[in-house]
């Protein structure tokens, strides 16, 4: 079996992180193939993330959060299940480069900012590896880049560092994306923001997690009223 059949396999199944775990620390083949092109995840595997939103280090956060999407993405085709897996795997491969200690609340923490600009850059770069097109891999990298936008739309609550959810805020971000069916991505952007919640620290995201059951509501709403 080649080794990006056998990636493909781990990232559509139902227990991605044990699956990789057990080919990364067996298989000696698969390990040298994917870190010679994808090296990041070396860097993700030796990386905790000592933050009070995550329980997982890097890597293990990452494959957590393929596991919460291919939850969402059973009823899909496998073109778009593929696409979202991929997407997971690589939301937050850029993290150990943009990762700092800092001081916020009296409390020492990491923090990994514009890690989304980074991961895109690396996705850009190994999608091909991985044999995905042009148009997917413009997709999934948009998906990347914007998969932290969440955190800055809130419910109730507004300062200058966030948004009110309303139907102005949602219709900003779906026209953001350069793809035929706007609505389709955005839908697909919640996803992805839900895994990615979903593979974090239960406690912390529950705001986030009704946000985006909310966000879910509204793109149904607006989509009835375009028809």
């Amino acid at each position: 079996m080649e080794n990006i059949e056998i990636l493909d396999n781990i990232l559509l199944s139902n227990s991605v992180c044990k699956s990789f775990h057990s080919e990364y620390e067996n298989n000696k083949e698969f390990n040298k193939w994917i870190n010679s092109v994808l090296p990041e995840i070396k860097d993700c595997y030796n990386n905790p993330q000592d933050n009070p939103w995550h329980i997982y280090n890097i890597l293990d956060h990452i494959l957590h959060s393929v596991e919460e999407m291919n939850k969402q993405t059973k009823n899909l085709n496998i073109k778009d299940r593929r696409l979202l897996a991929y997407t997971m795997f690589l939301h937050d491969i850029g993290k150990p480069k943009c990762k700092i200690r800092r001081m916020k609340n009296g409390v020492m923490i990491d923090s990994f900012f514009n890690h989304n600009v980074e991961s895109s850059k690396i996705a850009k770069r190994v999608l091909p590896l991985f044999n995905f097109n042009e148009v997917e891999i413009r997709d999934i990298c948009d998906l990347v880049y914007r998969h932290d936008v969440f955190i800055n739309i809130t419910l109730d609550t507004q300062d200058k560092y966030h948004k009110i959810l309303t139907e102005k805020v949602l219709l900003d971000e779906i026209n953001k994306f350069k793809n035929d069916d706007k609505y389709k991505y955005m839908k697909y952007l919640v996803m992805v923001g839900r895994s990615d919640n979903n593979a974090q620290n239960g406690v912390m995201t529950k705001e986030k997690i009704k946000l985006l059951n909310k966000i879910d509501e509204m793109l149904v709403s607006l989509k009835s009223r375009r028809k």
